[in-house]
């Protein structure tokens, strides 16, 4: 019923809220704020958020990444600092866009600003995350930064140093 009422022009409630998370790996702190779309019984990965295109990762406002620590994700340094996060989500994963410039809103991105971009992971779960979700979690050898939404979790791993 929500995916009906949404193609009708008429969404339930709040289309998307906002939300500002903080995580700490050792003495490594994290903050992320990002928009939290609703899968309000749409297909999500391939259909809303098409395979291969550029997704602000989020809604409304770009997604914000702070880290206090540098980060290290494959071949890519993260010096500490904030910055912006989009993607490009594919059925293999597809890649994670780490841009330097803030404060903007999801549609304005600049190709000329990302600090690098680095692939992603994957993975599916059996419970549906109804609210999009980003976590940074510790590994054995640091961390991950997840995306989840729906059946999906895409994926980078990073090391802290």
């Amino acid at each position: 019923s929500f995916a009906a009422a949404d193609l009708a022009g008429n969404p339930f409630g709040a289309l998307s809220g906002a939300e500002e998370t903080e995580f700490s790996i050792g003495d490594a702190e994290f903050r992320i704020e990002y928009g939290t779309p609703l899968k309000r019984g749409r297909d999500l990965f391939g259909g809303i958020v098409p395979w291969g295109e550029l997704w602000r990762t989020g809604a409304n406002r770009a997604t914000h990444f702070y880290t206090s620590a540098n980060l290290i994700f494959g071949d890519l340094h993260v010096p500490a600092g904030e910055y912006t996060l989009f993607s490009i989500p594919e059925p293999d994963g597809g890649v994670l866009i780490i841009n330097t410039q803030t404060g903007q809103n999801g549609q304005s991105y600049d190709e000329e600003r990302d600090l690098g971009r680095v692939p992603m992971e994957i993975n599916t779960k059996g419970e549906p995350t109804e609210v999009f979700t980003i976590t940074v979690d510790e590994t054995e050898t640091g961390g991950v930064l997840q995306l989840i939404w729906g059946e999906t979790i895409l994926s980078a791993d990073f090391e802290i140093g």
